[in-house]
């Protein structure tokens, strides 16, 4: 798959420890070194790495008898965040990591394939914005969006895509600017114009490389808007304060939002049931840590893909 995989890693360690643990990594290389922290709650910062790790498991999780055979196998589950994976196994606990060995390098085969769509109304009612994220700055490939009404054999209107990023001296400040920084990708937007009223549509995201040769996402669908003051129902969903958390069960940093799973997969199997998202505020809870960031719109895709999901 383009964006998702799960992993099994095996460890066998001679000297296991009660507090042993095993750390993902995007990029595969990173500074395992410790550090002080500036300012900050520490339970909220540790790990205390000079790379902040995506996310983590106990090395007993799968084993409790770890600490006698020193054998462990854990699952995890990846997406793609356009750079290859690496796992540490590091002793110590988490106040002061050690790093005992390092898994060797993978990656998804396109890493930077065009992902995790978020559809936005547009500034007319017959306007829809889509916003993904890849790992193709615009000298590398151009962005579009191929799209069409659904029965259409395929879809033929083609829309382009203005590109943005930023960068680390754009952070306020640590762990933001320091540990917690990670490389955000390339964020695309392109506006679908001239809809027909509740008409459904189908779209994929594209890139064309230098080379003449394309990169294509899967397709998606979303239902366009009535006319305005046309007779119509239109059911909103309004929530806040999200956050985001691992289906496998991991842990990260700033890991207290569990219930972000439950919201998200109640509106996906509901949705079939309302038009639009209104996300009013307190969304990843990254704080600082921009992988999360991925992570969030991965969660959110199977509902930001469908219907508008408007944030505030």
């Amino acid at each position: 798959k383009q964006s998702i995989q799960w992993i099994t890693v095996t460890v066998k360690h001679p000297q296991p420890t009660q507090d042993d643990w095993i750390a993902l990594f995007s990029p595969a290389i990173f500074n395992a070194s410790t550090y002080e922290p500036i300012t900050g709650k520490l339970k909220y910062l540790t790990p205390l790495l000079a790379t902040a790790p995506i996310k983590y498991k106990f090395a007993n999780e799968s084993n409790p008898d770890y600490v006698i055979t020193g054998l462990g196998s854990l699952k995890f589950r990846l997406i793609n965040q356009r750079y290859d994976f690496a796992f540490g196994l590091f002793s110590g606990g988490l106040a002061k990591p050690m790093l005992v060995a390092t898994s060797n390098k993978i990656s998804f085969a396109n890493p930077k394939a065009p992902l995790y769509p978020r559809l936005a109304l547009g500034k007319s009612w017959d306007e829809m914005t889509v916003t993904w994220t890849s790992g193709y700055d615009i000298n590398e490939a151009i962005p579009f969006v191929k799209w069409g009404l659904s029965g259409e054999a395929k879809p033929k209107t083609r829309s382009p895509a203005g590109t943005l990023t930023f960068t680390q001296t754009s952070m306020c400040g640590p762990p933001a600017r320091t540990v917690g920084w990670r490389e955000p990708g390339f964020f695309h937007t392109s506006f679908l114009k001239n809809l027909w009223p509740n008409q459904k549509y189908t779209y994929k995201l594209g890139h064309q490389l230098t080379d003449g040769t394309y990169v294509w996402s899967k397709l998606y669908t979303f239902t366009a808007p009535p006319y305005p003051g046309q007779n119509s129902l239109q059911r909103v969903v309004i929530f806040g304060d999200t956050g985001k958390a691992e289906r496998d069960g991991s842990n990260e940093y700033q890991n207290y939002q569990p219930g972000s799973l439950n919201t998200t997969d109640t509106l996906v199997k509901d949705l079939a049931n309302y038009d639009i998202v209104f996300h009013i505020g307190d969304m990843s809870y990254a704080n600082g840590f921009l992988s999360q960031w991925d992570q969030f719109t991965e969660m959110i895709e199977p509902i930001a893909s469908v219907v508008p999901y408007m944030v505030a």
